[in-house]
């Protein structure tokens, strides 16, 4: 019954307008508008155990995400940043998804390593794809792209480095804190 009242107001839509080529409704074609309106926000709930978004460890996510701890072992620093602030905050918001992210943030982890900026002094924050997560930290921060790197000292924000770095990550981060000529 649904069905039939639907594709009479198919009909009585495309008699009012038939000069419109591009008006081409159709019981399958609302039938799957329906479905994907209906659909996306189920799919997006169960992407959400695939992709976490939110805080995570560094350990998770290297165990999680194979392309990202593959990168991690692969990347090769030759020196740490000497001389960092000692109250160092970085937060880095990324997606899972997103192959800048995959690129940037194992290699960011590990010269925050080699530099001696301490694990609990790095925030690992997992956006989704429309560049959200539950906390809404990602809108206040005003993160537009992915990967986005804050740092952070004396509670004030240094700078920043969105998707990848201008120079090197080294030389970018040195420059931030005023390592740099």
């Amino acid at each position: 019954m649904v069905m039939f009242k639907m594709q009479r107001l198919l009909d009585a839509l495309q008699t009012q307008w038939p000069g419109q080529k591009g008006l081409r409704l159709s019981m399958r074609g609302v039938v799957a508008a329906l479905v994907l309106f209906i659909v996306t926000p189920i799919s997006h709930d169960a992407t959400a155990d695939r992709y976490p978004f939110g805080d995570i460890s560094q350990a998770e996510l290297l165990e999680r995400y194979d392309v990202f701890k593959r990168n991690y072992d692969a990347y090769e620093v030759t020196a740490g940043i000497e001389g960092l602030p000692a109250d160092l905050k970085v937060k880095i918001l990324f997606g899972t998804w997103c192959h800048d992210s995959e690129r940037e943030v194992p290699r960011m982890l590990k010269l925050l390593a080699a530099s001696g900026v301490k694990e609990e002094s790095i925030r690992l924050i997992s956006l989704d794809v429309r560049k959200e997560e539950p906390r809404g930290r990602a809108k206040v921060l005003d993160v537009r792209f992915t990967p986005t790197f804050i740092f952070i000292s004396s509670d004030i924000e240094l700078g920043r480095i969105i998707e990848r770095p201008v120079e090197s990550l080294q030389a970018d981060v040195a420059a931030m804190v005023g390592l740099s000529d």
